[in-house]
């Protein structure tokens, strides 16, 4: 048998010298470490990180962990534990939205085949309130975990993580799925997640600011067709409410 190596990468001749710190962001392909059909890409092209955009990705993590902490009193953390379905703003544009996560609530208790709610949508459109609500709202009854993929990633390699918790809850909330940079073994990691509570037919909710497309490319075929193939795809529409909230004007 003919072995295939998982990561595959090509260099790429184009450079950018960062004018902040001086350093450079090389351009690279990464080829997807499975079989490709027809004429679909084979990989990504990603940039390195120079160090000032090194630096933002690290505080900006830790930012989110710090937000998104779990405590032991309820499983949400505490930035999340009002996102509830009285206090999510709905109008034309996310009412569809509203109302599958509703009901996806009223009829949780006959759920047997695992198949749970993927919501996508661009950044700050209410998708991280809308299954944060779902949680909310099921919390009391049920066993519900939560957790901000980034942050989880970061966790499972220090190995301070209860994987037997995520995998055995009622119902689990991973937010932000595909933010973290794409490698084989976080793809791994996520598999097994998702493997696990598909196998025991326990759904999971999940948050994207990608296009699922976008998000095909970034988590790999056998990933992302358990996810995306699996639950209930559910387009969160609107302007960014974080920044609404800010009183910055978004150009129309």
């Amino acid at each position: 048998m003919t072995s295939v190596p998982i990561l595959r990468t090509l260099r790429g001749d184009s450079e950018q010298i960062c004018s902040d710190c001086g350093g450079v962001r090389r351009k690279f392909y990464r080829r997807h470490p499975f079989p490709v059909p027809g004429l679909a890409s084979k990989g990504l092209w990603l940039t390195t990180d120079c160090r000032c955009v090194a630096d933002a990705r690290r505080v900006r993590r830790e930012e989110l962990t710090a937000a998104t902490r779990v405590t032991a009193s309820d499983p949400l953390p505490p930035a999340l534990q009002n996102h509830d379905f009285v206090s999510f703003s709905t109008g034309p544009h996310n009412k569809q939205a509203y109302q599958y996560a509703f009901k996806f609530v009223q009829g949780f208790n006959k759920l047997r085949d695992g198949k749970g709610l993927l919501f996508y949508g661009r950044s700050g459109s209410g998708k991280t309130h809308l299954a944060c609500a779902v949680a909310n709202a099921l919390k009391t009854k049920h066993r519900v975990a939560f957790a901000y993929v980034p942050s989880l990633l970061d966790q499972l390699r220090a190995q301070e993580v209860d994987l037997h918790r995520l995998l055995s809850a009622d119902l689990l909330v991973l937010d932000d799925l595909g933010s973290e940079r794409p490698t084989d073994w976080s793809l791994e990691k996520l598999l097994i997640i998702v493997d696990g509570r598909l196998n025991e037919y326990r759904p999971t909710v999940f948050t994207t600011n990608y296009p699922l497309e976008e998000l095909e490319k970034r988590l790999g075929m056998r990933l992302a067709s358990r996810i995306i193939g699996t639950n209930l795809r559910i387009l969160v529409q609107g302007n960014d409410y974080r920044l609404q909230q800010s009183g910055f004007r978004q150009p129309r």
